[in-house]
C-alpha cells in the first residue's frame, strides 16, 4: 500500500490573504481527500515576524518597490539574507516535518524553501502559488529552471497561459479555489439571488451579534460598505469622508466602513462619528460575519483588492465593485480582470468615486454604463466560481504529479457544502 504524501501548506502572515489562500488550498485536499488516502496535510505559518516587515512596508508605501525587486530572478533568494530568522524556521520544518512536498503562497517563502532544501541537502518538492492576474516578474518564475520549484499553481487564465509557453510539461497548472464553509452556506441561499428587505434583515441581525451597533441599520436602505484589510481600508478616507457628511446619509442609504485590525482608523471614524445615523464601523470579523455583510452590501467599495476577497465576494455576489485603491505591484492586473469580465468599476479620484457611489444608491440617476454592469453581474459571478469549483478537485493529483507519482483515481466531484475540518483539528508544524 502507498504511504500517502506528507504535504506541508505553508504561509506567513504578510496581511491576511496568503494565510486565506494557504486555507483554501487545505480546504480543496480535505474535501477531495476526507480519509487522506493520498496526502496527509499539515498547515504550518511562520512565526518569523514576517509581518512586522509586512506593516513596515504598508506604513510606508513600499510594496511597490518590493514587487520591482521581483523583476530580478534572484529576488526571492536574495530575500533570505534579509531574513535569517525565517530561513531558521524553513529549515527546522524541513529537518522536523521531513514533508514530501511543501506548498508555498508567498514568494518569498518559496525562494527561502529553495534556498534551505539545497543547503540541507533535501529530495522535498517545493510548490509555489500564484494567485494574483497578469504576466509574473522572474522573481516568481525565474527563466532559468534550476531556479524555479518543482510546481507552479496559478490562478488567472492569463498567467497559466503565459506560462505555459515558457514552462516544462505538468510544471504549471490552473489553481481552483473553495471558498470557507461559511461563504458556502450564504453563497448557495436563496436571499443572494432575491436580496429581499427580509433577507438583508436576517443577515443584519446575524452580524448584530459581533457589531451591536448594527441594530441600527435600516435593512430596507442600501448599504455601501468600504472595504480593504487592516492595512488598506484608510486608503478610502477621502471618500468616506465625503459621504459621510452627504445629507441623504441614514435617509436614503447606509454607510459600513469594515477597518479590521485597523485599531486606530476604526477608533477615529467611531470618535468623529459614531452614533451618526446611517453611519457604522467594524473591526476584524471572523468568516461568519464576513459573509454576512458582503451578502448585506449593495455598493462595495475597495480600497484593495486580492484573490481571497475577490472569490468572497463572487461567492455570495457581492457587487458590481468600486475599486479606488489598489496595491502597487500584483493588484493592478486585477483591475484588467475586471474591466474585461465587467466585475466592476475602477476610479481613483475621490470625487468621482463619490459620485459613483450615489449613482449606485439611487440618490442620482443611474447612467446607462452602471445599469448595464449591474444587470447580469450575478450570473457572471457565479459563472466564474464555477470555473474554480471545476478546478479545485484536480489539486491532488497536481501534488501527487509534482510528487513523481502516478495520481489515483479520487472522486471528481467536490462536496462543497461538506464541514472539514478547522485547522486546530488538523495535524500542524507549529
Amino acid at each position: 500500500m502507498t504511504v500517502p504524501l506528507r504535504v506541508v501548506f505553508a504561509s506567513v502572515h504578510a496581511g491576511g490573504g496568503h494565510n486565506t489562500v494557504r486555507d483554501a488550498l487545505v480546504r480543496s485536499v480535505t474535501r477531495q481527500d476526507p480519509h487522506q488516502q493520498s496526502i496527509v496535510p499539515i498547515s504550518w505559518t511562520a512565526a518569523s515576524g514576517f509581518d512586522t516587515f509586512y506593516r513596515f512596508c504598508v506604513r510606508w508605501h513600499l510594496q511597490g518597490f518590493i514587487f520591482w525587486m521581483t523583476t530580478f530572478s534572484l529576488a526571492a533568494w536574495a530575500g533570505t539574507i534579509w531574513n535569517p530568522r525565517l530561513f531558521l524556521e524553513v529549515v527546522a520544518l524541513l529537518r522536523l516535518q521531513r514533508p514530501d512536498l511543501v506548498v508555498s503562497t508567498h514568494v518569498q517563502l518559496t525562494g527561502t524553501l529553495l534556498v534551505a532544501r539545497l543547503l540541507l541537502g533535501s529530495k522535498v518538492r517545493i510548490v509555489n502559488v500564484i494567485p494574483d492576474y497578469g504576466v509574473p516578474t522572474p522573481g516568481f518564475f525565474p527563466r532559468l529552471r534550476a531556479l524555479r520549484p518543482d510546481l507552479t499553481l496559478v490562478n488567472g487564465p492569463d498567467t497559466y497561459e503565459f506560462l505555459t509557453g515558457i514552462a516544462q510539461p505538468n510544471e504549471v497548472f490552473r489553481l481552483g479555489t473553495l471558498v470557507s464553509e461559511a461563504f458556502d452556506e450564504v453563497g448557495s441561499s436563496p436571499g443572494v439571488k432575491l436580496r429581499a428587505v427580509s433577507h438583508k434583515d436576517q443577515w443584519r441581525r446575524e452580524l448584530a451579534d459581533a457589531v451591536p451597533d448594527l441594530r441600527r441599520l435600516d435593512p430596507a436602505k442600501p448599504v455601501v460598505t468600504f472595504f480593504g484589510g487592516s492595512g488598506f481600508t484608510a486608503g478610502c478616507r477621502p471618500v468616506i469622508d465625503r459621504l459621510v457628511h452627504h445629507p441623504d446619509l441614514g435617509t436614503r442609504f447606509s454607510m459600513v466602513v469594515l477597518a479590521g485590525r485597523d485599531a486606530s482608523l476604526e477608533t477615529e471614524l467611531l470618535t468623529l462619528h459614531g452614533g451618526k445615523p446611517g453611519f457604522f464601523v467594524a473591526g476584524f470579523l471572523p468568516h461568519p460575519q464576513l459573509a454576512r455583510l458582503y451578502a448585506l452590501t449593495d455598493v462595495p467599495v475597495m480600497g484593495s483588492i486580492a484573490h481571497s476577497t475577490l472569490q468572497e465576494m463572487l461567492e455570495v455576489r457581492c457587487g458590481p465593485l468600486l475599486v479606488h485603491r489598489v496595491i502597487p505591484g500584483t493588484e493592478p492586473p486585477y483591475l484588467d480582470f475586471i474591466e474585461r469580465e465587467r466585475l466592476g468599476l475602477y476610479e481613483p479620484d475621490a470625487d468621482a468615486m463619490t459620485s459613483l457611489v450615489l449613482e449606485a444608491v439611487g440618490v442620482t440617476s443611474a447612467s446607462l454604463r452602471w445599469r448595464s454592469l449591474k444587470q447580469g453581474y450575478g450570473a457572471r459571478a457565479q459563472r466564474l466560481r464555477d470555473e474554480h469549483k471545476q478546478h479545485a478537485p484536480r489539486l491532488v493529483q497536481h501534488l501527487e504529479l509534482a510528487a513523481g507519482r502516478e495520481p489515483r483515481r479520487l472522486p471528481v466531484e467536490i462536496a462543497v457544502g461538506a464541514r472539514t475540518p478547522t485547522l486546530d483539528e488538523m495535524p500542524s508544524a507549529d
